[in-house]
């Protein structure tokens, strides 16, 4: 066990550790203004090899007054260069929660599936750490349900939720290109 342990402890150390972090905004194709809204996303991993870092993603991203915290599997590839300039490209792919709404029994809203493509420009320093410059898409699916209670439902009739008439569920797909700026070490 103690052997398990660590060869595990070894493997981990001879990894570099990455991180991405930026800040920035998510639009849509309106005009500016209530259709900008802020994002702030970090992400944290493993170098794979020289090029590809893989690791998870998440953050804080405000669309229409709903709060949604992204949870993804994330990858980072940059294409080393010996100049100032290093090409960046990104994808993650997950869910987004929404635990800052206030859900009852009657009104609840739910995350769904996000796709967050990049692409954009590190800017080497004299440190270690680079500064991010990416343009990106990202696209998140979240659902807002109302439910009419009916207390003699006990068994679930209809396909519905024991205690249920109804419920209407609508979906939203929210499509937005994305501006940030960060760090990368």
């Amino acid at each position: 066990m103690i052997t398990l342990f660590s060869r595990g402890s070894v493997l981990a150390q001879a990894l570099p550790f990455t991180n991405h972090t930026e800040i920035g905004i998510l639009q849509n194709n309106q005009s500016l203004g209530p259709n900008t809204s802020f994002t702030f996303q970090t992400f944290n991993g493993v170098k794979a090899n020289n090029w590809l870092n893989i690791g998870f993603t998440t953050g804080l991203d405000n669309y229409n007054k709903t709060l949604i915290i992204p949870f993804a599997l994330g990858a980072r590839a940059v294409l080393p260069s010996e100049g100032k300039l290093s090409f960046l490209g990104g994808l993650d792919t997950g869910v987004g929660t929404t635990p800052f709404e206030k859900d009852s029994r009657t009104n609840w809203t739910e995350g769904g599936f996000l796709l967050n493509p990049i692409i954009g420009m590190l800017i080497k320093t004299k440190g270690k750490g680079q500064f991010s410059l990416s343009l990106g898409y990202k696209r998140q699916v979240i659902s807002k349900s109302e439910g009419t209670l009916d207390p003699g439902n006990t068994n679930g009739d209809n396909g519905l939720p024991p205690g249920y008439r109804s419920i209407f569920k609508e979906t939203f797909i929210y499509n937005r290109a994305s501006i940030r700026l960060g760090v990368f070490f």
